[in-house]
């Protein structure tokens, strides 16, 4: 009777044990969900500063022009005239003019239905390097309002520390992950707008500012991209245009041979 009685006392120890154990798992899980619905409403902001997600995603074209600075490890500091064509939702051409300042070369990225190529002085080359940055980049063209719609889950980083880019209270950051990748964005607590992107894992960051109206959207002028914590390249564009007609020849040009998948 009283081995009855101690296995009767165990196995309540052990139920209170699981739901005790349970009920702080969905304590948990409601805590979790809560702060992931609180993240992707301050993203959701941030969409809305900047045009709202309709016409953040609804472009079709664009096309920007201004001047980067480039800062390349044994190079030093060089210039170049850059032209940006994009027609969703795979094709674009990135021409980047050094020749019009201090160094004469220039290269052209071409992405086209699948295909990526470059030309680098006229020589023609592909590389799966080059293929999957352009992937990349036609993929997130949208940027936050990418994001905003795609990721799988959101959270909120509450502390976070003074740096010498950002003041921790210019802004509020949030997370996004999307097939197990994560990007970081610092949203402005003044107007939301976004100010800095961290990606892999601070290996990349961007810096996001003079924002401006262009057709229903406000977007920034001002880029600034940092690899492994040194200034990679600086963006000012004189002009960004979108829904602008496109003569799709650009896409073409000197496109190598499409591969034939069947041999």
């Amino acid at each position: 009777m009283k081995r009855r009685n101690a296995f009767g006392t165990d196995l309540w120890k052990t139920v209170i044990v699981v739901s005790v154990l349970t009920l702080l798992f969905l304590a948990h899980a409601v805590y979790s969900q809560g702060e992931a619905d609180k993240a992707k409403q301050i993203l959701g902001k941030s969409v809305e500063a900047i045009g709202g997600e309709k016409n953040a995603r609804g472009w079709n074209s664009r096309v920007a022009k201004g001047i980067m600075t480039a800062y390349y490890p044994g190079w030093g500091k060089l210039k170049a005239n850059v032209s940006q064509f994009v027609k969703k939702p795979d094709k674009c051409k990135i021409d980047n003019d050094f020749s019009a300042y201090d160094h004469p070369f220039f290269y052209t990225y071409y992405y086209n239905c699948g295909q990526a190529w470059m030309v680098v002085n006229l020589m023609v080359r592909q590389s799966p390097r080059v293929t999957e940055n352009l992937e990349n980049f036609m993929e997130t063209i949208d940027g936050v309002a990418y994001y905003y719609t795609e990721c799988d889950s959101f959270f909120l980083m509450e502390e976070v520390p003074d740096d010498s880019l950002l003041a921790a209270s210019e802004f509020e950051r949030v997370g996004c992950i999307h097939e197990g990748d994560t990007v970081l964005f610092d949203l402005s607590r003044k107007d939301h707008t976004p100010l800095r992107m961290i990606e892999d894992g601070g290996a990349e960051i961007t810096l996001f500012s003079d924002y401006r109206k262009v057709k229903g959207l406000t977007l920034p002028f001002h880029l600034k991209v940092y690899r492994n914590g040194a200034l990679h390249g600086d963006h000012i564009w004189d002009e960004i245009k979108l829904d602008a007609k496109i003569d799709e020849t650009i896409f073409e040009e000197d496109r190598p041979p499409i591969p034939d998948e069947e041999s």
